[in-house]
């Protein structure tokens, strides 16, 4: 979800259309498409929440809500519930970087709206390609589970 698939360490593609922007994820193959023009309330709520956008100036501004309430902020598992909203900002620092910050706003398990903000580097490599990485769901138990790891379905340590 976001913010959390635009910080984690792998490289995102950033499609820029008419009316659409397109962030196409290398992690877990997401992408979500940021609305620049008016559009209706979501379908349903999903894991990339729904994107509207607007330019402040040269700041690309994406509010984003109707998420579903299974992601996370982080691998510690601090979560938001469905009253979540994100604010991003995009803001360009030179022509080689961004500068991102996102606005966590959830009254349901916030006290109050918290910001995070980090520079974001283009990639210069010529053949530079998003790659397939695909999420194993499990992949604690798969890799680790010989060593006598908890396994989450059942509570027990296998043997």
């Amino acid at each position: 979800g976001v913010p959390r698939a635009t910080y984690l360490p792998y490289p995102f593609q950033i499609l820029q259309g008419t009316n659409k922007i397109v962030l196409a994820y290398e992690y877990a193959g997401a992408s979500r498409t940021i609305h620049m023009e008016p559009v209706g309330d979501s379908p349903a709520p999903t894991w990339m929440g729904w994107s509207r956008g607007r330019w402040d100036g040269d700041t690309l501004v994406v509010e984003v809500t109707d998420f579903n309430e299974e992601t996370w902020f982080d691998r510690a598992g601090n979560f938001h519930s469905d009253a979540l909203k994100v604010t991003e900002r995009y803001t360009p620092a030179s022509p080689h970087h961004l500068i991102y910050q996102a606005t966590i706003e959830d009254p349901k398990v916030f006290t109050r709206p918290w910001t995070l903000r980090m520079p974001l580097y283009r990639r210069f490599e010529r053949e530079k390609q998003l790659l397939e990485y695909k999420c194993v769901e499990f992949v604690e138990q798969l890799m680790y589970g010989h060593l006598g790891v908890i396994d989450p379905a059942t509570s027990q340590r296998n043997k």
